[in-house]
């Protein structure tokens, strides 16, 4: 069965019905919930994409729908990696502003929105615009794959009054924009892994894991770089800035780590104590759930801590590029930036690129438990540009997959199911 969801005014072309997947439906709060599976592999197929960007089978991802307050005349489609709780106060600000558009707002893992962005490319813009499902606006932690899109002239250029107000590091060609900050941090279950016993570097990290029986054996957990485009950014950014990194890759697969693609079931997991730790977790994951009273606690690695961005870009293909444009300026605007980081924890990126030359900064706007202990030269901002692109060449990619499996052989079996 495909259902047809239709405004009383009809989408950007009155009269012509949005056609969704076959879905199960569930509304509540004017909004409508479908769960579907991307299967985004026929689309690829007989393409030359690298293997990384290739959908994972049956990607799951939850699409909803925000009918507008008033007469629906447009329609923004959202694809992003932000839980869409999260986003939902965000998207209802907007409509406050702009009642007469609904938003179509697709949660995807950040691989399957690359996936997805090549092969509308492939297609080319007149046939990816007859798609109801072809996004206007990409918003993802996977900071290198959103340059690469706009690297590879998948983007498009955006300058206005609040694009041009951003400073330099804050986006890359006017083409992807950093929406907000927030640390990679290290967390832990206090009654697993006693506060004084939690590592505070990666060479204190390496030492539990190394220690025979030690609490981290079969107790510590990270993403699958080979599931998480998020994943295998952090982690290659790790062998950039960390001699050792190889080193704690092999410790980790021999503590016989748990691998998910997502966060989410592995801070659930730390919950319940049937993990310790985890390593390498965007910051505002955790706080949200300490905040929510969750007794898990943060560690913001002295050596270097990891400070990543949300990124988003105007694809090429986008048949409401113009709206997308506005949505962007409202999610850049001073109110925007405040709303994002009350709802999102992300911290707002004017702020945040001030922490490389202040560490106060940072300890004010993350306000995380036991504070920001983390000294100015150990920020390593990640922001958009072309450095970020090394290690998605292909010969570079397979070389750390090989070492990455290679450490992780032994523990395959422990990956976290989704």
């Amino acid at each position: 069965m495909t259902r047809f969801i239709r405004s009383p005014q009809g989408w950007a072309a009155p009269g012509r019905p949005v056609e969704l997947a076959p879905e199960a439906v569930d509304s509540s709060g004017g909004c409508t919930r479908r769960r579907w599976l991307a299967l985004a592999g026929p689309w690829l197929a007989g393409s030359a994409l690298p293997v990384m960007a290739q959908p994972a089978p049956n990607t799951a991802a939850e699409v909803t729908v925000f009918e507008s307050p008033a007469p629906a005349r447009q329609m923004l489609r959202i694809d992003s990696a932000t839980d869409t709780a999260l986003f939902a106060p965000v998207i209802r600000a907007f409509q406050r502003r702009h009642p007469d558009v609904a938003v179509r707002y697709a949660d995807r893992q950040s691989l399957d929105i690359h996936a997805r962005a090549l092969a509308y490319a492939q297609a080319g813009p007149a046939s990816s615009r007859l798609d109801p499902a072809n996004p206007d606006l990409l918003i993802s932690s996977s900071l290198d794959l959103q340059t690469q899109l706009a690297n590879d002239g998948l983007a498009l250029p955006h300058r206005s009054e609040q694009a041009l107000s951003l400073p330099a590091g804050a986006h890359w060609r006017h083409e992807v924009f950093s929406l907000g900050a927030e640390p990679v941090v290290m967390v832990y279950h206090p009654r697993l892994l006693p506060p004084d016993q939690a590592p505070r570097t990666r060479g204190q990290l390496l030492e539990l894991l190394r220690q025979s029986g030690g609490p981290l054996q079969g107790r510590v957990g990270t993403y699958d770089v080979t599931l998480s485009g998020l994943g295998y950014m952090l982690a290659t950014q790790d062998a950039r800035f960390d001699s050792t990194a190889s080193l704690l890759l092999a410790s980790l697969g021999a503590a016989g780590v748990v691998l998910g693609d997502h966060i989410v079931p592995l801070l659930e997991r730390l919950e319940r104590q049937q993990l310790a730790l985890l390593y390498n977790v965007p910051a505002s994951y955790a706080q949200a759930r300490i905040a929510a009273g969750s007794p898990i606690r943060v560690v913001y690695p002295q050596d270097y801590t990891l400070l990543t961005t949300r990124a988003a870009l105007v694809p090429g293909t986008a048949a409401q590029p113009a709206l997308a444009k506005l949505f962007l300026d409202e999610l850049l605007s001073p109110e925007g930036q405040a709303l994002l980081s009350r709802e999102t924890r992300l911290l707002p990126i004017r702020q945040a690129l001030a922490a490389g030359q202040d560490s106060r900064v940072l300890r004010a706007l993350a306000d995380g438990p036991g504070g920001v202990d983390v000294a100015p030269s150990a920020w390593r901002p990640l922001m958009p540009g072309l450095g970020l692109l090394v290690y998605l060449d292909p010969l570079k990619r397979e070389r750390f997959l090989l070492a990455w499996r290679t450490a992780m052989a032994a523990r395959l079996p422990a990956r976290l199911s989704p």
